[in-house]
């Protein structure tokens, strides 16, 4: 039996017996929802008031245009966003619905309020919001809504803010256009109960809106399985403890610095004081060049002393010799002449050699490694004590302050990278030589393990200069991903609990 679908032209007239309806009828209440009903309120229009934005219908063609328009806006809109503000702002003006929501399915596959009329932004927190997309799952649940239906609030108690909603008569229409799966659905809000001709407009308007959103979105695909919130959940949990036991390098970052590899020590060979030294920091020496001068006042005038005292041990053994020829008394002179002579000259080979240490030389080329001039020159020093270095700048290697709360097993051959000050953005490889078994307190107060790296030189790059600091990336064994990201909490936790 063929239908004919009613002509548009005759909506005046249920306008009009609508009209007398809600004359006859005692006023809709507008109280405000109470506690959790007020941001519902926010978003609900004033039922008392007319919808100035319908369409004037006295002949039935602006109403006809208006539809065509809102068909060919919906086809041209230019993104979801622009889609769903005109989903729910304009089925408002053509339908009989007081407030219009757009439901669309979220990232669980669960149809969520995406817009309201007169609305610009949804926030899904209100207790309307929740009412609407819990009115709508428990009807899906029951597929009392597959192709459109009336739908009524789960649960309107006192105290959920349902009972202060004024428009109470819910209609959902699918958005479904053909045979393609439905792409989210609209709820019509209104006070009188929907019946079959005032959804007339609003079921095409539905499947104009569902043919521009496949149009935007692609040919939709239907999921054979959709996983509820708590399945979610369990799904999330299981996927981040699975990758809690993935294998991953023990890895942990300390400060670093460039230091020479087996650099000559340049010690005081006496007691004294330091007067000068000639060469700057860093400065490139020569094997012979003065590097540290001593105080030698009192050596210069030791080795005078002792140089005269050779001479007068001279003078008596010449005078011993003379007289031991008129006199037997001279031979017993003679050799206690020479014994004091050969006393006196050690006297002044010493006091010579102790002069001659004042001034320290460069024993091979290098370069000078000292901290600065000002803070030697004055000080002073004792047999062995350490001045400065002299380091060849081809032999370098990287000393490594690891702090005592990120140790990790170290081996020799352990990989390092060593992101340079100078250069952080190009790293340098290097691999473990040894640590040490003890623990000291480093240059900031901070007790670390000391580890010493040998630098890998790569052709196309000039080897770093010494002195040059940084931070190491140091990597032991592997472990899995779950002790990596939670080893410190698990260190305090069994430092607290004692095991």
């Amino acid at each position: 039996m063929n239908k004919t679908p009613p002509n548009i032209g005759s909506a005046p007239a249920t306008a009009g017996k609508v009209a007398a309806a809600r004359a006859a009828a005692p006023p809709v209440s507008s109280t405000t929802v109470a506690t959790t009903g007020q941001k519902a309120n926010a978003v609900a229009p004033n039922p008392s008031a007319p919808n100035p934005s319908a369409p004037k219908q006295a002949d039935g063609q602006p109403a006809l245009l208006a539809l065509l328009k809102v068909e060919a806006d919906a086809r041209d809109a230019l993104n979801e966003r622009d889609l769903v503000l005109l989903m729910s702002n304009e089925t408002r003006k053509l339908t009989r619905a007081r407030q219009v929501f757009v439901l669309q399915p979220g990232m669980s596959g669960r149809l969520e309020v995406r817009g309201i009329s007169s609305v610009p932004s949804v926030d899904r927190t209100t207790p309307l919001v929740a009412l609407i997309e819990d009115a709508v799952r428990a009807a899906a649940s029951k597929s009392a809504v597959s192709g459109g239906g009336t739908i009524a609030f789960a649960g309107g108690a006192a105290g959920t803010g349902a009972e202060s909603y004024p428009f109470r008569s819910l209609y959902f229409l699918p958005l479904r256009h053909g045979s393609a799966p439905s792409r989210g659905g609209l709820v019509l809000a209104r006070e009188e109960p929907w019946g079959e001709q005032d959804l007339v407009v609003a079921k095409r308007l539905s499947s104009a809106y569902a043919h521009a959103l496949g149009a935007l979105k692609g040919p939709a695909k239907k999921r054979l399985w959709t996983p509820s919130r708590l399945q979610t959940l369990l799904l999330f949990a299981a996927a981040l403890a699975a990758l809690l036991f993935i294998e991953v390098p023990l890895r942990a970052l300390a400060p670093v610095e460039v230091i020479a590899r087996d650099p000559f020590v340049v010690a005081a060979p006496i007691d004294g004081v330091i007067e000068a030294i000639p060469v700057e920091p860093n400065q490139k020496v020569k094997a012979g060049d003065i590097l540290v001068k001593l105080a030698d006042t009192t050596l210069k005038n030791r080795f005078e002393v002792a140089d005269r005292e050779v001479q007068v041990a001279e003078a008596r053994l010449k005078q011993s010799n003379q007289i031991a020829f008129s006199d037997s008394r001279g031979m017993h002179e003679i050799g206690i002449a020479r014994a004091e002579l050969s006393l006196k000259l050690a006297e002044r080979d010493f006091a010579r050699d102790l002069l001659a240490k004042t001034q320290i030389a460069a024993p091979h080329e290098g370069l000078a490694i000292y901290s600065d001039r000002r803070d030697l020159i004055g000080r002073p020093v004792a047999v062995g004590e350490r001045i400065l270095e002299i380091a060849e700048p081809a032999k370098i290697e990287a000393r490594i302050d690891l702090p005592v709360a990120d140790a990790i097993a170290l081996t020799p051959g352990a990989s390092v990278k060593l992101f340079l000050d100078s250069d952080p953005l190009r790293p340098w490889p290097a691999t473990v030589q040894r640590a040490d078994y003890k623990a000291k307190i480093g240059e900031n107060d901070i007790v670390s393990f000391r580890v010493v790296a040998a630098v890998t030189a790569q052709p196309d790059r000039p080897l770093p200069r010494l002195g040059v600091r940084g931070t190491a990336q140091v990597s032991g064994g592997d472990v899995s991903l779950g002790l990596y990201l939670f080893r410190r909490p698990i260190t305090y936790l069994r430092q607290w609990i004692g095991l």
